[in-house]
């Protein structure tokens, strides 16, 4: 997004103001160190809506009242105000909007009044709105327990801020992603800062994730309708009996349940001839006989069953005995096959023919005890057959019974009031309430045919956004650009040429050895060096992939805080033959930035904005003139930002 800062500025309590002018392209600021160079991060971090004040404590925090960084739009200006975190800057924040030109010596502290003040997350919400942030929702999971948090300014800073402490961390790539939450947030919301995804998208996946659930519990709703469709069709049976037996009439037995509803609006009438019918009473006897034939049934199964349990008993029995001779067997084992007579030699007939005998009997022993443990396990299948039958007829005992109790209770009904029709209207109720609950049953599983139609409708809408293909895309341009970088950089010999790749899904950085066939991730590398070369090649292609996207609400801005510590070169240098390597080697990085900045001017028709506060004096970029880039420096007595 073609957005830089213009300006940072602090007010005092008096309005009095210290401020940095900046434009787009390179802005470097350098000095001494306890000049101010760091703060400046943390001020525009701060004005970014931080949870927190990370403006270090001194000079600067004594002096600031008010803190301010200008915006440049394409079209308009924006300033953003925040007071003293303990005087109101805890809460509160102010935007102020104008299509003018502003300069910074020209602003005074009293333009941020009462008319531009909101609290703090609403001047979030408001300045991603001015960022282009449409989403305000992007929960995907609909029966998740909590609500994605809103993408905003903050977890944009990510891809902008690299501190002093980062800038070249073998450990860590991201600016807040030791907060875990931090890090999946702002992992997930990539896509919208990229500005591929609005919030029609996630209203999409949302809708999509919820018709998908219900789709499912559907499903298992007509696995357990057709189970139970039986059931319920004997259950509506009994109900239209009872119905035509007072009537007068009869009903097949073998209806469907669809047959079965659509009879519902054309029963027989109740006529005077009902009253003369002994429906009733044939009913009632067939019911009864019915009850009976079903419980002389389930008597005959529990004597089976009792057989069958007395007779596993007794087999345990004689598998025990038989068990305790094997081990009398086992324990006079026997070692040879004849005796003889320890004195004459001769051998004992008596003794070897009782030896062979118990051999015989050990053998028959074994096979035996074999053949009882099968027929143990034939008991337990049988009973537990049984016992299931047993548990069919006992169901359909009590449905049998409920019939028969409910003829029983219309018959003394009937007794009382001799008013037959009362118990057709009722009975007809009975029918017109069991066919409504079986027919919203059915109509629930149908309600799959609307599902899937609207699912296949979301899923052709969800494609047109097109995401793999942007992010198959993002994942080769970040890839090729950030092994391009470095190898302009202070790279190790060992990983050239570089293969870098950035993982989109979990925002990992390494080095592929083709080689080794092994993946080198940062923290494995050694060097100072190396550390800085993946940070500064990883974000000056974030910087130039963000400013590609024609929707992104990324500012293109990118903030490096002392990149050249990694050297400590020295300041000055009197040409270029007594210049150190270590110089060379910062001298390079600035070219670098330099270089891809015009290549992103190139590509996107405007440059992006890169401040670099360090400790380097004048150096030496050939082509590029340093000056041209110098916004401050710092050096010499009093010569600071406060």
């Amino acid at each position: 997004m073609n957005v830089f800062i213009k300006s940072i500025l602090i007010f005092n309590e008096y309005g009095e103001k210290r401020h940095v002018d900046l434009t787009d392209g390179l802005n470097i600021i350098t000095g001494e160190s306890k000049s101010g160079k760091s703060a400046l991060l943390e001020i525009i971090d701060y004005c970014f809506g931080s949870a927190k004040s990370n403006i270090p404590k001194g000079e600067v925090t004594k002096f600031g009242h008010l803190f301010v960084i200008l915006l440049k739009f394409p079209t308009y200006e924006l300033a953003i105000a925040r007071k003293k975190f303990e005087n109101e800057g805890k809460k509160q924040m102010y935007l102020y909007r104008t299509s003018e030109n502003v300069v910074a010596k020209d602003i005074a502290m009293e333009i941020f009044n009462e008319n531009y003040v909101m609290n703090l997350e609403q001047a979030k919400v408001e300045l991603g709105k001015e960022l282009g942030i449409s989403v305000i929702n992007s929960n995907e999971n609909i029966d998740s327990n909590r609500n994605e948090p809103r993408p905003t300014i903050r977890n944009m800073t990510s891809y902008m801020f690299q501190h002093q402490n980062l800038v070249a961390n073998k450990f860590a790539l991201f600016y807040r992603f030791e907060d875990s939450q931090k890090r999946e947030q702002t992992i997930k919301q990539f896509p919208v800062f990229a500005g591929w995804v609005d919030q029609n998208y996630y209203n999409y996946r949302l809708e999509l994730d919820e018709l998908l659930k219900q789709h499912k519990r559907n499903e298992k709703l007509d696995i357990l309708f057709n189970k139970s469709k039986e059931r319920i069709r004997e259950d509506l049976v009994n109900t239209f009996k009872r119905y035509y037996m007072l009537v007068g009439s009869n009903l097949e037995d073998d209806l469907s349940l669809s047959k079965l509803l659509k009879l519902r609006s054309n029963l027989p009438d109740f006529t005077k001839e009902s009253y003369l019918s002994d429906e009733m009473e044939r009913t009632y006897t067939h019911l009864k006989k019915k009850r009976e034939e079903l419980k002389q049934n389930r008597y005959d199964i529990e004597t089976s069953i009792s057989n069958l349990e007395l007779s596993q008993g007794y087999g345990q029995t004689y598998s025990s005995s038989l068990k305790s001779l094997t081990a009398i067997l086992n324990h006079s084992s026997n070692e040879h096959n004849s005796y003889n007579c320890p004195v004459c030699k001769q051998e004992v007939k008596s003794l070897t023919q009782k030896t062979v005998s118990l051999k015989d009997s050990k053998k028959w022993l074994i096979e035996e005890l074999a053949s009882v443990k099968g027929h143990g396990n034939e008991f337990y299948l049988q009973i537990r057959n049984l016992n299931s039958e047993k548990n069919k007829i006992n169901i359909k005992i009590r449905k049998i019974t409920n019939e028969i109790n409910k003829i029983e209770l219309i018959t003394e009904r009937w007794k009382k009031d001799k008013e037959l029709n009362n118990e057709v209207i009722y009975a007809k109720a009975e029918i017109d309430i069991e066919c409504k609950r079986a027919e919203k049953q059915h109509s629930d599983l149908y309600q799959n045919d609307n599902i899937d139609m609207r699912i296949k409708e979301l899923n052709e809408l969800i494609l047109k956004y097109n995401l793999k293909n942007y992010e198959s895309q993002a994942h080769k341009f970040l890839n090729e650009n950030i092994s391009r970088i470095i190898e302009k950089l202070d790279f190790e010999e060992e990983f050239r040429p570089a293969n870098m790749n950035f993982q989109l899904d979990t925002f990992d950085l390494y080095h592929y050895d083709k080689k080794n066939r092994t993946s080198v991730y940062l923290s494995e590398m050694g060097s100072g060096a190396n550390w800085l070369a993946c940070h500064i090649s990883l974000f000056i292609s974030f910087l130039h992939f963000f400013a590609l996207q024609e929707k992104s609400t990324i500012p293109s801005i990118l903030f490096l805080d002392q990149p050249s510590q990694v050297y400590f070169p020295e300041n000055t240098y009197t040409n270029a033959m007594e210049k150190s390597n270590d110089i060379r080697k910062v001298e390079q990085v600035y070219k670098t930035i330099l270089e891809e900045i015009d290549l992103i001017a190139e590509t996107t028709g405007f440059k992006p904005q890169v401040i670099v506060t360090d400790h380097v004096g004048e150096l030496d970029l050939e082509e590029y003139n340093f000056k041209k880039y110098l916004r401050k420096n710092w050096r010499g007595n009093n010569n600071k930002l406060i």
